[in-house]
This record gives structure tokens, C-alpha cells and sequence, in this order.
């Protein structure tokens, strides 16, 4: 029997999957490609050849949902997401009250720099989108936020890149390999766990959303308290406010989920505590780069990230203690 023009391409772009895979849910595989392209426009079986290729790329990867990997990024990434763009809420409300400040008027005056006036564009987008990214992920809407997101993360850096070369190149690569090094990787990661995420399981659970919002009221309340503070007399933007802000806040509530989620047990309990703990490390490493505070804040990190788990593992062996002592006499 001749096999039709749809079976053909199907059975061309199987051969992308592993063998063990393709022997398995091969033919399941390349009849749902087939019917979705017979009788197709050249756009829709483009965009379902692409799907398949991408789709055999993440079987090859291990980053479907089945897989290991894949759990840890789908639990990862709601921490993730939340840790990189909680700050942008107050980034948002300040931007807004300086945007009448002298260094803007000068920055768009005749004589200012058309670099400056793009970087300043750009972190005005770049803050906008962090901040659009919580909110949609709060909402459950994910496809948008991890997009919004990882343009937040990359768009920044890019453009310094461009539009600061010669910085770049005798300050940061020449006399700062390792700090040259950190800055570039720092948002391909965060852009890697966000868009790596598995398409059929993303982070939109309660528990998800849940998480994205405490840290982001979190965030958004201690950068207020400390503005606050220095409105009133108090010294604005010390490097203790700063620290205060940028670790305590993200920090409380990674413990609270970490010692919840171990707690509670099940088996999705070890991917989400990877997950916390990827964000803790992240949040250090955001806080490193900016604040230059990673020592304390790693000793910090650690000591009650370790505490939450310590108090997890002592309330589900309490739970158990009970049925370990057998029938009750009568």
C-alpha cells in the first residue's frame, strides 16, 4: 500500500526521536502529525514541523513532563520567575515619580547622548515587563509572563552590550573576566529554565500563582518601607536598606514554601524543593552582582533554607510517630 504525501512527511520527521521512543508512541505520533497537515496551508504544516522538531529535541533533552528535568524546571520556575522580576513593582512606582526629575530633562535635552536616552528607554521597557510578568503570572496566565520575563532578563544586558563596547571591553573582559563572565550568564539561565519549561505542564497551579505573589508583595513592601524611611529624614538607599530589601523579603517566603511543600511530602515534594533552592541560588547570585553582599547572604540563605528543611522532616516524622507504635491496647 502507498503510503500518502502527509504519512511521508511524518514519517521523515519521526526519525528526529530516539529509537526507544519512536518504537513506543511512533505510530501514535505520526498519525496526529498526518491529520493535523492533510489538506493544510504551507504556514500550518511549517508550524507543526516545527512543532515535532521541537518536540523531539526536548525527548532527546529529557524536558518533556515525563522526565525528571523537565518536573524540576515546571517546579523551578514560578520561583524562578517571581525571585527575577519582584522588584520591578517598586521599579515601577519610582519610575514613575522621577519622571520628572533633572537628570531626565538633561537626558533629553539637545545635548544628551543617544546611547543614554536608548539605555534609559530600555530599562523603562525592560521594568515595565518584569512587572507585567508578576502580574501575569499571579493571573495564571504563563505564556505571556515567562515571555515578558526573559525579555526583562536579556533585553538590559543586550543593550548595554551594544551601546557600551568599549566599557565592556577594557573593564569588564580585561580587567574582569569572572565578573564579565557572571553578567552574561546570569540571564541565559534565567531565559533557559523560563522558556525550557515543559509546554504541557506549566507553573499555574494555586500553589504557583500563590508563590509569584507573595514574593512580589513581599518585595514591593520592604523596597516602600525603606523609601519611606528615607523620605522622612531616615538615610535613603543605605546598603543596609538595600541588603534588607533584596534578601529578607525574597528569602521569607522561599522558606515558607520550601518547609510547606516538604512538609505536605508527596511526590512532587523533591522537585519543588529543588526549585526553591535554584531560586535561592539565583537570588544570590542577582544580589552578588548588585550589591556585592553574596557571603552574608549565602550564610543566610543556607542557614535557614536548612532550618525550614530540619523543621519539615521533624513535623512528618511526628506525623507518622502514631502509626509506628502499632495498635492502641484496649
Amino acid at each position: 500500500m502507498t503510503e500518502s504525501p502527509e504519512e511521508a512527511r511524518a514519517a521523515r520527521l519521526l526519525r528526529l526521536y530516539p529509537a526507544s521512543y519512536r518504537r513506543e508512541h511512533g505510530p501514535e505520533i505520526a498519525a496526529i502529525h498526518a491529520e493535523a497537515i492533510r489538506d493544510a496551508g504551507r504556514l500550518v504544516r511549517l508550524r507543526e514541523a516545527s512543532d515535532m522538531v521541537r518536540h523531539a529535541l526536548r525527548v532527546h533533552l529529557c524536558l518533556t513532563s515525563a522526565d525528571g528535568p523537565g518536573r524540576f524546571l515546571a517546579a523551578a520556575a514560578p520561583y524562578v520567575l517571581a525571585v527575577v522580576c519582584a522588584p520591578a513593582l517598586f521599579g515601577v512606582l519610582m519610575n514613575s515619580t522621577l519622571w520628572a526629575d533633572d537628570w531626565t530633562a538633561q537626558l533629553w535635552a539637545d545635548g544628551g547622548r543617544t546611547a543614554d536616552r536608548v539605555e534609559w528607554l530600555v530599562n523603562e521597557c525592560v521594568t515595565l515587563a518584569c512587572a507585567l510578568a508578576l502580574l501575569c503570572g499571579a493571573a495564571g496566565r504563563w505564556a505571556p509572563a515567562r515571555l515578558l520575563a526573559v525579555f526583562g532578563v536579556v533585553a538590559l544586558p543586550v543593550t548595554t552590550w551594544v551601546f557600551e563596547t568599549d566599557y565592556l571591553i577594557y573593564h569588564q573582559y580585561l580587567d574582569r573576566p569572572l565578573a564579565a563572565t557572571s553578567d552574561i550568564l546570569y540571564p541565559v539561565l534565567i531565559a533557559l529554565i523560563l522558556l525550557c519549561c515543559p509546554a504541557d505542564l506549566p507553573p499555574v497551579r494555586v500553589r504557583d500563582r500563590t508563590v509569584i505573589a507573595a514574593v512580589a508583595v513581599a518585595s514591593f513592601l520592604t523596597h516602600t518601607i525603606a523609601w519611606v524611611k528615607g523620605s522622612v529624614g531616615e538615610t535613603v538607599w543605605t546598603t543596609q536598606a538595600l541588603w534588607m530589601t533584596e534578601i529578607l523579603a525574597p528569602l521569607a517566603v522561599l522558606v515558607v514554601f520550601l518547609f510547606a511543600a516538604l512538609a505536605r511530602g508527596g511526590r512532587s515534594a523533591r522537585f519543588t524543593a529543588a526549585g526553591v533552592v535554584t531560586a535561592a541560588l539565583l537570588w544570590l547570585w542577582r544580589d552578588h552582582r548588585l550589591l556585592d553582599t553574596a557571603p552574608y547572604g549565602g550564610l543566610l540563605a543556607g542557614t535557614l533554607l536548612g532550618a525550614a528543611v530540619v523543621a519539615a522532616v521533624v513535623v512528618r516524622l511526628r506525623r507518622r510517630a502514631p502509626s509506628s507504635n502499632g495498635p492502641a491496647r484496649s
